[in-house]
C-alpha cells in the first residue's frame, strides 16, 4: 500500500540511501604499501621491505585514525595482512599487535558504542579473557613476554574484524585487498623455492612459508563462490569473481600447502550443499582451474609442485615423512597427556616437551595439540566450548539469513587448527567471520545519503 505526502507538514524531506561499493582509494593505498614491499624480495632486501611496510602502515593508519576514518584504517590493515605476516620476521615482529591497537583506539575514539557492542559479545569476552590469562601464565612461567604473545594478536584481530564488518563496503575492500596482497607476494616468490611462498633468496636468506600463500588464496576462492560473492560485493559481477577465483586457484595449487587444500575442499563441500545457486560456478571453476593447471604444471615450477604432491600421496613413504613430522607429535600425545591431563605442562612448554618425546625442539603444529599439552583439559574444554558456540552462531545465521560465509569462516578455522597453532591475524579473520554473525540481521551500513525537500513523495 502506498502513502502520499502532499504538504511539508506531512513530510518535509525525502531521503535516498545507497550502499557504496569497493573503496578504490583504499585499494590504491593498499597497493602503495604492498607492491614496493614485495619488490624488495627480488632484490634480496626483505628487511628494507619490512621497514618500508611498517613505516607506510604507520603513516596510513595513523592518518586515518587522526581523521576519524576508522573503517579505512581497518580495511588497509586487513588488506595488507598477507604481506604483513611475511615481513613480520624481517622487522618489528609484533608490529601487527601495535597496528591492531592503533585501529581499535581509533574505533574507541570515533564510535564507542560499536566497540562496546563487540566487547559485550559473550564469545569474544571468553576469547579475550582466556587469551590474556594464557599469555600471562606463559610469561610468568618463562619470564619471556613474547612467548605465546600471538594469541593476543588473534583476540585483537577478532574484535577488529567484527568492527570492520559494520561496513560491508570497507569489508569487501579489505577482502579484495587480501586478494591483491597474496597475488603480489606470490608473483614476487615465483623465482624462488620449490613451494610457492617459501624460498632461498640470492643473499642466502630464507623467507616465507607456503601456508602464507595457501590460506589467503583459499579464502579468496571461497569468498568468490560463497553467497555468490556477496561479501565481495560481486553478486552481479560474475566475470570479476571468475578472474579472482582462477588466479587464487593457481597460487593455491603452486603453494602445495596441504592445510590450504583441506580448507578449500571443506569450504567447497559446504557451498555445494547449502548454496545451490553456486554449484554451477564450482563446476566451472574446477574445469577452468584444471585446464589452466595443466599448462602451469608443464613448466619448471609446476614440475616441482607435482613432485611435492606425489610425495604427499606416496604410499611408500612413511606418514611422518609425508606430514613433515606432524604425525610424530600426534603419536606422542597420549604419553604427553597422561603425565598431566588436567593442568598440562605449562604455558610455553611446547618446544621442550616436543624435545623430550620426539627428539626435536619444535612448537606443536596444531592448535589442539598445543592447548592440550600446555594447558591440559582446563584449557582445552573452554576452547572446545568457544568453537562450538561460534559454529552454533554461524549455523543460526545461515538458517535465518541464508548467508553461508560465517559458517565457512569457522569451519576453515577448525581445519586450520589441525595443522598450525592458528594464533595470528589470518586466524582472527576466519574466526571473526563467525563472530560477525551475532546480530539477527546482517549489518549493512549506508555510506551515502541525500536529502531533498519534497512537495509530494510516494512512500512504498
Amino acid at each position: 500500500m502506498n502513502a502520499v505526502a502532499h504538504s511539508p507538514s506531512d513530510l518535509l524531506f525525502a531521503a535516498r540511501v545507497q550502499e557504496r561499493g569497493i573503496q578504490w582509494s583504499v585499494i590504491a593505498q593498499i597497493c602503495l604499501a604492498i607492491i614496493p614491499t614485495v619488490v624488495t624480495i627480488d632484490f634480496s632486501m626483505p628487511r628494507l621491505g619490512g621497514e618500508y611496510l611498517a613505516f607506510i602502515l604507520l603513516i596510513l593508519i595513523g592518518y586515518h585514525s587522526i581523521h576519524r576514518n576508522r573503517y579505512k584504517a581497518l580495511s588497509i590493515l586487513f588488506g595488507c595482512a598477507p604481506v604483513l605476516i611475511v615481513m613480520r620476521g624481517e622487522f618489528f615482529y609484533n608490529g601487527i599487535i601495535f597496528f591492531l591497537l592503533m585501529c581499535l583506539g581509533a574505533c574507541i575514539r570515533e564510535s564507542w558504542p560499536e566497540v562496546r557492542f563487540v566487547m559485550k559479545d559473550p564469545i569474544w569476552k571468553w576469547i579475550g579473557a582466556l587469551s590474556l590469562l594464557y599469555w600471562f601464565l606463559t610469561f610468568a612461567r618463562t619470564s619471556y613476554w613474547a612467548n605465546n604473545i600471538r594469541i593476543i594478536e588473534f583476540a585483537l584481530a577478532c574484535a577488529a574484524f567484527c568492527l570492520l564488518a559494520n561496513s560491508r563496503s570497507y569489508l569487501a575492500t579489505a577482502f579484495v585487498g587480501i586478494a591483491i596482497s597474496v597475488s603480489a607476494y606470490a608473483i614476487a616468490m615465483l623465482p624462488y623455492g620449490v613451494r610457492l611462498g617459501e624460498g632461498d633468496l640470492d643473499n642466502g636468506d630464507t623467507i616465507g612459508n607456503p601456508i602464507l600463500v595457501g590460506i589467503p588464496s583459499a579464502l579468496v576462492i571461497l569468498l568468490t563462490l560463497s553467497d555468490r560473492g556477496r561479501y565481495l560485493l560481486m553478486e552481479s559481477n560474475w566475470r570479476g569473481r571468475i578472474v579472482l577465483s582462477l588466479v587464487a586457484a593457481q597460487w593455491l595449487i603452486l603453494s602445495t600447502s596441504r592445510a590450504s587444500w583441506v580448507i578449500t575442499a571443506g569450504g567447497l563441500i559446504l557451498i555445494f550443499i547449502f548454496n545451490s545457486q553456486s554449484r554451477k560456478s564450482i563446476l566451472i571453476l574446477l574445469i577452468l582451474a584444471g585446464a589452466i593447471s595443466v599448462a602451469v604444471l608443464s613448466t619448471q615450477r609446476g614440475d616441482s609442485s607435482q613432485r611435492y604432491f606425489d610425495k604427499t600421496v606416496d604410499s611408500n613413504r612413511s606418514l611422518a615423512n609425508r606430514t613433515n613430522g606432524r604425525s610424530d607429535m600426534w603419536a606422542a600425545l597420549p604419553k604427553i597427556f597422561a603425565v598431566s591431563p588436567v593442568w598440562g605442562w605449562g604455558g610455553g612448554s611446547g618446544a621442550d616437551v616436543d624435545k623430550m618425546y620426539t627428539g626435536r625442539h619444535l612448537l606443536f603444529h596444531s592448535l589442539y595439540l598445543q592447548i592440550l599439552v600446555e594447558t591440559g583439559l582446563l584449557g582445552f574444554i573452554p576452547l572446545a566450548i568457544i568453537i562450538v558456540a561460534a559454529v552454533h552462531r554461524a549455523v543460526t545465521h545461515l538458517c535465518r539469513q541464508k548467508e553461508l560465509t560465517p559458517l565457512i569462516g569457522i569451519v576453515a578455522f577448525i581445519l586450520l587448527g589441525g595443522t598450525v597453532s592458528a594464533f595470528d591475524i589470518t586466524s582472527g579473520i576466519l574466526f571473526g567471520m563467525a563472530l560477525m554473525a551475532r546480530e539477527y540481521h546482517p549489518r549493512m551500513r549506508a555510506q551515502r545519503m541525500w536529502l531533498r525537500s519534497a512537495d509530494e513523495v510516494v512512500i512504498a
